[in-house]
């Protein structure tokens, strides 16, 4: 892209799901491998103290939570640029729907940090 001011286009609508497409991927994640560290015994197995459940459940936590952070700097840019009528109204709700999103992240995941994993 050039930097230049533009019309908001329909694929631009894509931004107004992106952090809780982000957020669905991390929740499924999560809760998947917690079902197969369970199972798989990686309550045993660990390093530094911590299981190989607990490590892979922070791995996906952190990593999702990063990655629906590092959303919200390419769209205030790309946003930024936009004009029309409706630019405004959609600039704001991507903004605030993203970072509703990157909340809703760290709020269901954080039981991870500090909950037993598997009983």
């Amino acid at each position: 892209m050039t930097g230049q001011s533009r019309r908001v286009r329909g694929t631009d609508l894509v931004w107004l799901v992106a952090g809780f497409t982000v957020w669905a991927a991390g929740f499924s994640a999560v809760y998947g491998l917690h079902a197969v560290g369970c199972r798989a015994g990686w309550e045993e197995a660990g390093f530094a103290g911590l299981s190989a459940n607990r490590i892979v459940l922070l791995a996906a936590y952190l990593g999702h939570s990063a990655l629906g952070a590092a959303l919200y700097f390419p769209l205030v840019r790309i946003a930024a640029r936009w004009e029309g009528l409706s630019a405004r109204t959609i600039r704001q709700t991507a903004i605030m729907v993203t970072l509703a999103a990157v909340i809703s992240t760290l709020w269901t995941g954080a039981p991870v940090l500090f909950l037993e994993t598997c009983r």
